[in-house]
């Protein structure tokens, strides 16, 4: 059985990836993201059945996917299926969240401008990979993220707040409610974008691959976002970046002390990886995998020692044992 990590001593411990990356010269790429709010097109005002014929003209597949897989109510032209849309353009919670989207929406902006700049260090450095259009939809509480080959979508449901009365009355956790704010679409949408190009293939399903790839994608996101905080980065607040910080020794001891980084426990994978209101083995004071920080450093002090690695080459290394050798890490 695993014991839980003692008590930890305050001591502020520096890492090598905690400040902002360089933003590279993407003056030469032409590229230019504006999202698609579709969102607003199936609550418009307007007969169902038109509606939907409209809708699958304009967007094709990606409205028959929208209605099939986070909609649940079939694809046009099912038998049913005019009936099942209607009932959900017209029903009658949905239209309080739709007006607060309407408003979140209409506040973002810069979102475009943001994006753009996103894709374009993208861009930069997966030269190989494609570049997405980017839709806003509603999911009605579902997917917070939906993506396939050429799109990815963001929920807009899910960005009104950390505090809003919606999230309270669906009985959210509160660890889960300090992410639902519009400064983490940008970063949810580039995730997303890399989880979907480049998934875990690594050759162990242990604790350490899962840290590993969870690091390789942090870091990633952060070269994509190079103003972006850690904290927002990790999804934590201040003061739980800064108890990783203080921690970081301790929780890595702690993992090699309980032989954790070669489990292949999938209750051990889940207590460190998933997300959380905190980390099991590690106390209540801890935020939820608070572990990713010492992962992010590893991929951070392993790209420092091998600055020949792309960031293409990076998310195909697949053996996370080499990479943390090759990381020199020393917490």
């Amino acid at each position: 059985m695993h014991r839980t990590l003692p008590f930890f001593l305050a001591v502020l411990t520096l890492s090598a990836c905690n400040k902002q990356f360089t933003h590279p010269d993407t003056s030469g790429i032409d590229l230019q993201i504006s999202v698609d709010p579709i969102y607003k097109a199936v609550f418009a005002p307007g007969d169902a059945h038109d509606k939907a014929v409209a809708l699958s003209n304009q967007y094709g597949n990606i409205f028959a996917d929208y209605c099939a897989r986070e909609l649940h109510i079939g694809r046009p032209g099912d038998i049913n299926f005019d009936d099942n849309f209607r009932q959900f353009i017209d029903y009658p919670d949905n239209a309080e969240v739709i007006a607060a989207c309407d408003s979140l929406f209409d506040s973002l902006t810069h979102i475009d401008d943001e994006l753009t700049d996103a894709f374009r260090c993208f861009a930069y450095f997966f030269p190989e990979a494609i570049v997405p259009q980017v839709y806003c939809h509603f999911s009605g509480f579902n997917s917070k993220i939906i993506v396939d080959s050429t799109y990815i979508s963001f929920s807009i449901e899910h960005y009104l707040g950390s505090n809003c009365r919606f999230y309270q009355w669906l009985e959210v956790p509160q660890y889960a409610r300090k992410t639902k704010t519009s400064d983490n679409i940008v970063i949810d949408v580039v995730k997303g974008w890399l989880y979907a190009n480049y998934p875990d293939e690594s050759e162990r399903d242990d604790v350490l691959s899962a840290m590993i790839y969870q690091g390789k994608v942090l870091y990633c996101t952060a070269r994509c976002l190079p103003d972006a905080s850690l904290s927002n980065l990790l999804g934590y607040s201040d003061e739980q970046l800064e108890w990783c910080r203080s921690a970081e020794a301790a929780m890595w001891g702690f993992m090699v002390e309980q032989q954790l980084l070669y489990s292949t426990n999938l209750i051990d994978r889940r207590k460190l990886v998933n997300e959380a209101p905190f980390t099991t083995y590690f106390g209540q004071e801890s935020p939820g995998r608070a572990i990713l920080y010492c992962a992010y450093n590893i991929v951070c002090e392993y790209m420092r020692h091998n600055p020949q690695v792309s960031l293409t080459n990076l998310m195909q290394h697949r053996n996370a044992q080499q990479l943390l050798m090759e990381a020199h890490y020393r917490p």
